[in-house]
């Protein structure tokens, strides 16, 4: 497939006038006519064993018009009998993006939506594999096979293993790439944007609560509690990422892409940690924080998260790690659909939330040994690698 050039807009472009269905069909080409037969195979199976699912022709048609989807907002003319290979990450940009924006722009329930999609890519995938119709690397369909029935390949085992494999996930993609990821993220967005215009001069001014404080509170004001402006604003200066030179600010490599994703990366781990802080008991915290960990790695459901928590004996404080994760959600942190997921480029930040908690939990059991209401560390950080390697 080619690679992505934008987000949820282009959906709503159509090359050639072709509607995501025709666009989609004229992708599956040749490939129609089997896969039909496969569907038909399987609904046989299934009825035989007393099991009911999308008929055939729903199947087949949520497959093409999500096919088109992707095809429209890659911004290219679908090429005839194309659609027998893609990438993982193509997928979960579908999955966790575009089809919930098509079920809200049309009035659809975007979790019904996304379930029925996972289920017809899940099923074409399976009949690519098994036809040898596949034109991709066999690892690649396996890469997508997790994504399309909701993972995304974990292997994490236990706290070094998770953090292991979060770093190993934020390296596999591009820079480039991971900082547009980190941009998606409105709050996220607003921060390297002030940052931006911080670089290119504002005046310090006599009082130090105006100028340049002013306008980061200014740029911020939007996002209500996700990020004290304030706080960020002398983090920069005690960082000495924002200098003086001649009365007004500067900052130093301030258009290098390295020195942007370092921003951005930090201003995202300051905005889960917000919303984390924020969680009605320390079991929220816990809860969310193992959604957030599996969110790059193994995403997790509510049916996941319950069991998670269940096994730790916190299964009565869902609502709050549930809250938690609709205020992550709600700052585009997070998928608005489950799995939970999030994009590959925010990956470093995660890494960089579960490491503070794994460290924070680590000194916490060396003052209060076996305290797992207030401290709880071991427990809890177990928890959450649990739930990263499920």
């Amino acid at each position: 497939m080619p690679k992505k050039k934008s987000r949820r807009t282009a959906v709503r472009a159509r090359p050639a006038g072709l509607s995501p269905l025709r666009t989609g069909g004229r992708a599956l080409g040749a490939l129609q006519v089997p896969f039909r037969r496969f569907l038909e195979a399987e609904q046989e199976e299934d009825e035989r064993e007393g099991e009911v699912g999308l008929p055939v022709g729903d199947l087949e048609a949520r497959l093409m018009e999500s096919l088109g989807w992707l095809l429209i907002d890659a911004g290219v003319e679908p090429e005839p009998d194309s659609a027998d290979s893609f990438r993982a990450a193509d997928l979960q940009v579908l999955l966790s993006e575009l089809v919930p924006a098509v079920a809200e722009h049309n009035g659809l329930d975007p979790q019904e939506l996304v379930d029925e999609t996972r289920v017809a890519w899940t099923t074409y995938l399976m009949f690519l594999g098994e036809s040898g119709a596949w034109r991709g690397e066999p690892e690649e369909l396996a890469d997508c096979l997790d994504v399309a029935s909701g993972g995304v390949g974990g292997a994490a085992s236990g706290q070094a293993s998770v953090l292991d494999a979060l770093q190993a996930a934020e390296v596999a993609v591009p820079l480039e790439r991971r900082l547009e990821d980190l941009l998606s993220v409105p709050v996220v967005a607003a921060v390297v944007a002030v940052h931006d215009r911080l670089a290119a001069g504002v005046d310090l001014g006599e009082d130090p609560l105006e100028g340049p404080a002013a306008v980061v509170r200014e740029a911020l004001a939007p996002f209500g509690d996700a990020l004290d402006a304030d706080t960020l604003w002398i983090d920069w200066q005690r960082s000495e990422l924002v200098t003086a030179v001649g009365g007004r600010t500067a900052v130093e490599a301030a258009d290098h892409p390295e020195h942007r994703f370092a921003v951005a990366t930090s201003a995202l781990r300051a905005v889960v940690e917000e919303a984390l802080a924020a969680s009605a008991s320390p079991a929220g915290v816990v809860g969310a924080l193992a959604v957030v960990a599996s969110s790059v790695l193994d995403p997790l459901t509510t049916g996941g998260l319950r069991e998670v928590m269940a096994r730790t004996g916190d299964e009565e404080r869902l609502a709050d790690a549930l809250a938690t994760v609709a205020r992550l959600v709600e700052l585009g942190v997070l998928s608005p659909v489950e799995p939970w997921t999030a994009r590959a480029g925010l990956a470093s930040a995660v890494h960089d939330v579960v490491a503070g908690y794994f460290a924070a939990g680590d000194e916490d059991d060396d003052e209060d040994d076996g305290n797992e209401e207030e401290g709880g560390g071991e427990r809890d950080a177990g928890a959450v690698a649990e739930a990263a390697r499920a």
